[in-house]
């Protein structure tokens, strides 16, 4: 009990709560990067995950040091954690990782790594997300229409495509269970304004049941 009010215990005090702020101001920053780049209105509680994640795997770093026993019982002990949460968006995965290698690095006792490679890949994220918003053109959708089975399907929606399209690409074709066709294109409008007229009157003809036109 003694040893912990010595010197040397309150200097490794210190040093690891530094570390841990470190680990949420980079983790802080992690997550201003993820809301700038997101395409929607990101969830609270996966950006507040990202922050805990990256202070808890600094503290898990800090506890193994150099111990592979440690590291093994850490280990076994973390694998019977279940997430019943599906990540839904690859690009998520990535910041989880982020995070991650953020905290390890400043647990590891690198913090100089962790803050030049938090501050990188975060401008990398940004020159990626800026690249796409430039080059990427407002007249290319992902367009997913509902047909009866009874139907022929290009006799369907051809005169509408021959409208408002420049070009078209079938992706896939399937059945649902309902024996409804479903049909996915790739389409580039010829106006990129009349997005909204293209989308109304594929909803309003009579021989489509569902309409989703969404941004590529």
């Amino acid at each position: 009990m003694l040893d912990f009010f010595t010197l040397p215990s309150f200097i490794t005090l210190g040093e690891n709560a530094v570390r841990i702020l470190l680990s949420f101001t980079l983790g802080v920053f992690i997550v201003i990067i993820y809301q700038w780049t997101h395409a929607k209105a990101p969830q609270k509680s996966f950006t507040d995950t990202l922050i805990i994640l990256c202070m808890l795997i600094s503290v898990v770093m800090v506890i193994i040091g150099d111990s592979i026993a440690r590291a093994f019982s850490l280990v076994g002990a973390l694998s019977i954690i279940r997430f019943r949460t599906a990540i839904q968006d690859p690009r998520d995965i990535g910041f989880v990782f982020f995070a991650l290698a953020a905290g390890m690095a400043v647990g590891a006792g690198s913090p100089a790594v962790a803050i030049l490679a938090t501050f990188l890949i975060g401008i990398i994220i940004l020159c990626m997300y800026y690249w796409h918003q430039y080059f990427t053109k407002n007249n290319e959708f992902i367009l997913e229409i509902c047909l009866p089975p009874d139907q022929q399907s290009e006799t369907v929606y051809r005169p509408i495509f021959d409208k408002h399209l420049i070009s078209e690409r079938l992706i896939d074709r399937r059945i649902k269970k309902s024996k409804v066709v479903e049909l996915n294109f790739r389409v580039k409008l010829a106006n990129s304004d009349e997005w909204l007229t293209f989308y109304n009157e594929l909803s309003e003809h009579e021989n489509i049941t569902e309409v989703k036109l969404d941004k590529e």
